[in-house]
């Protein structure tokens, strides 16, 4: 009896654990990305052979829809399954596309997907929904289903489970420049494809730059014929452009693909590929060529010639014949004011509407092009400077300096799209932006009044290509689009990084087999450092950017090879350092290397109080990042610099005691291009009592200030003895852009990573 016992036991067990794997083996499955809003498993899966119908009870948009699963599974599996149109009831099996009942709470691009081992049923109110639908049928699959040969030996099967889906956001972009790089069609298709396979909606289409002018216009020839190709420095000829041809067939497939594109013709400033090629436009009548430089530019659309508008109404008229979209994007960013105060025709304008100053005149500007796109049915939308000056009457707000833009043009009654650079720039490096902090990104801004979040439209991720040529570009986008995809589509109570993480590893197959070079999660080695005050050590930890990479390290400043120190803890520095790593998977692998600068030194970790704020984008992660010991790198972006826009840095620091200290170092970083300046020079008091400060030193910077690159400078003083409590470091700002500067007159930033005290 007790082994017949024993025996039934042990069955019952192994039949629990069978469904236990099994319901494991099923769970594995689901890793949709974006993350649907509510999935209910099931038992049992669906299995797709040759003997499998696809069905579709609709219009002919349905059928589309239908088919392109059809082509999906052929080039797949080899299957040539039939497509049937059915007309009542569901009584057939097989794979079905239906708008026959529909839940209308879900909206226009909702869906629901019930499957069972006989059906797999997709409704939707029209083929918008059935589309998304039908990307979560392929994810559902496995991933050997995007690659685009034949695969023997896979069981296709869905699990069975039912889905109830739809977007939380309406808008769900990418923007793509296309100026700074050309991209080839068959480049931009497949980036419509991806966006359209993660559910994305609207690909932004940035068509003119200072850089090059890229769509045919054909009342005004010599814009491709000119504006299109630049001289870059080494002699050679870099350009291209779309044909409207080019421009249509692009319109109609993202159109097949459920993706809208919205163009985007700049102005008033990042004008000149236009201004090259018809210097009437400008305000100076000036010979220009179309640039090479990235950045902003002083030459912009003259504000007070009729020519001006004459131009770009003729311009525009040919962009909303090629584009259906309801948008027009028309830039309204970084024009700066410098040739406009100098213009006379400019000041008149001024002058005759009754104008405030050159600020109005954007405003006036901005409203005359959207009257006229209004007059032909069509809305503008504009970056966050569009705001300056007064909105334009029905303008959408594109925040891309914060979200203090998009706050404004909702409190104003108007909408607004939300891309800041903290959280959707991917131009900026895996350093600056990595796939945690893209997942944190919330489109709704904090403090807004619930009553006008339905302004918020939704995010864009920009991809801006002053330093991405188009091979690069995979690597920047992804595995970031994926965050992106699932902020902008996901309800935000459902988000988990950790759950998406683990969705992100196993989405990596899928992303291969669709051709992506993707890049790092986040830097290629994460240096997660802290100085503690008791033991004066830095605690460092060593963090892989990629899954299964291990980590290598020196700390001597020698370049590390697999011979090195293998990262397993957490390493402790008693004294300045250069630490050095990489990660790595394995002989051959990609190798991408971190630097990293430790300073100890005698106010490393002591208290430090600033007079002037610095920008929330440039924070240097923590109060006192100018005395954390924890060097920046070139990348002013990487988090360790704290930027100061327009204003003095003016830091004490209190280090408990009086100390005796013989140097005093200020680190800093220019970068001219991005209105980034040394100081004009740095002054040094020291104070026994943090009150009464007796002047000590001064530094005279005298950098050139038309270098061109970026750059870190140390500005040393040596005292010979001295001493205080308390030292007050005053780095006076550079004030202006100077008029040779392309922003002159805007004020200037001025960057620091690291006051040292020895």
């Amino acid at each position: 009896m007790k082994s017949l016992l024993f025996t039934l036991v042990l069955i019952t067990m192994f039949v629990l654990n069978s469904c236990q794997n099994s319901k494991v083996v099923e769970e594995s499955h689901i890793s949709i990305i974006p993350k649907p809003a509510l999935i209910k498993m099931d038992k049992g899966a669906f299995v797709i052979t040759s003997g499998t119908k696809v069905y579709y009870h609709g219009s002919e948009d349905v059928k589309k829809i239908a088919n392109l699963l059809t082509i999906k599974l052929m080039r797949a599996t080899g299957f040539e399954l039939t497509l049937e149109k059915i007309t009542n009831g569901y009584t057939v099996e097989g794979i079905i596309f239906s708008t026959k009942r529909y839940n209308n709470n879900l909206g226009k691009e909702g869906y629901e997907l019930t499957i069972d081992k006989n059906t797999v049923l997709i409704e939707a109110m029209d083929e918008t929904g059935l589309f998304y639908g039908l990307q979560t049928i392929i994810q559902l699959l496995p991933s050997e289903i995007d690659k685009r040969t034949e695969t023997s030996n896979i069981e296709w099967t869905v699990p069975a489970l039912e889905i109830s889906d739809n977007p939380r956001f309406a808008w769900r972009g990418m923007l793509l420049d296309c100026c700074r790089h050309f991209m080839d069609k068959d480049f931009i298709k497949r980036y419509i494809d991806l966006l359209a396979y993660h559910k994305m909606n609207r690909l932004h289409w940035h068509l003119t730059e200072d850089q090059g002018w890229r769509i045919e216009i054909e009342r005004y020839p010599e814009l491709t014929d000119h504006g299109s190709w630049r001289k870059e420095d080494d002699g050679s000829v870099y350009g291209g452009f779309y044909t409207q041809e080019d421009i249509k067939e692009i319109v109609a497939y993202a159109k097949s693909r459920m993706v809208e594109i919205i163009p985007e013709i700049e102005l008033p400033g990042h004008s000149l590929a236009a201004i090259s090629t018809y210097p009437h436009l400008s305000c100076t009548g000036e010979s220009l060529d179309v640039t090479s430089r990235w950045g902003v530019h002083k030459d912009i659309y003259c504000a007070g010639k009729e020519s001006t508008f004459e131009f770009l109404e003729n311009v525009l008229d040919e962009v909303i014949e090629l584009f259906p979209s309801e948008y027009i994007h028309i830039g309204g960013d970084e024009a700066p004011k410098f040739r406009w105060e100098q213009c006379n025709a400019c000041q008149k304008r001024i002058s005759d509407e009754g104008l405030k100053d050159e600020h109005e005149l954007q405003s006036y500007f901005i409203t005359r092009i959207e009257k006229y796109l209004n007059s032909k049915g069509k809305k503008i939308i504009g970056w966050d400077e569009i705001l300056e000056g007064g909105l334009a009457p029905s303008a959408t707000v594109q925040a891309w300096r914060g979200f203090e833009g998009a706050i404004e043009a909702a409190e104003l009654g108007h909408d607004a799209i939300v891309s800041p650079t903290s959280h959707a720039y991917f131009d900026y490096k895996i350093e600056t932006t990595d796939l945690k902090q893209v997942y944190s990104f919330e489109p709704i801004p904090a403090g807004l009044d619930s009553a006008l979040h339905h302004h918020i439209l939704g995010g864009e991720c920009n991809m801006w290509t002053e330093r991405a040529p188009q091979e690069e570009i995979d690597d920047r986008m992804f595995p970031r689009l994926l965050a992106m995809s699932e902020v902008l589509w996901s309800a935000e109570s459902d988000r988990d990084f950790s759950d998406f993480h683990g969705r992100v590893q196993q989405h990596y197959q899928r992303l291969e087999y669709l051709g992506v070079n993707y890049g790092f999660e986040s830097k290629a080695v994460n240096v997660d450092a802290h100085f503690d005050s008791e033991t004066r050590q830095f605690e460092v930890k060593l963090i892989s950017g990629q899954r299964a990479y291990d980590v290598y390290y020196t700390i001597d400043g020698s370049q590390p090879t697999m011979s090195s120190n293998i990262y397993q803890a957490p390493v402790y520095l008693k004294s300045s350092s250069i630490l050095k790593a990489f990660a790595t998977k394995g002989e051959g692998g990609p190798q991408k290397f971190v630097v990293q600068k430790f300073d100890l030194h005698i106010a490393t970790g002591k208290t430090l109080t600033l007079e002037n704020t610095y920008s929330p984008n440039y924070t240097g992660t923590v109060d006192n990042a100018l005395i954390d010991g924890i060097r920046g790198t070139s990348n002013f972006r990487d988090g360790r610099w704290q930027g100061f826009f327009g204003e003095d840095i003016v830091a004490v620091i209190d280090l408990g005691e009086r100390r005796s200290f013989q140097q005093l170092t200020v680190s800093c970083l220019q970068s001219t291009p991005s209105w980034i300046f040394m100081p004009r020079e740095i002054q040094i008091f020291v104070s026994d009592n943090g009150i009464d400060f007796q002047f000590l030193s001064k530094i005279e910077t005298n950098t050139d200030t038309r270098r061109e690159d970026i750059f870190i400078e140390d500005f040393t003083q040596n005292f010979g003895q001295s001493g205080g409590r308390y030292i007050k470091v005053v780095a006076v700002n550079f004030g202006l852009n100077p008029n040779w500067h392309d922003a002159a007159g805007s004020k200037c930033w001025l960057f620091a990573d690291e006051i040292i005290l020895n």
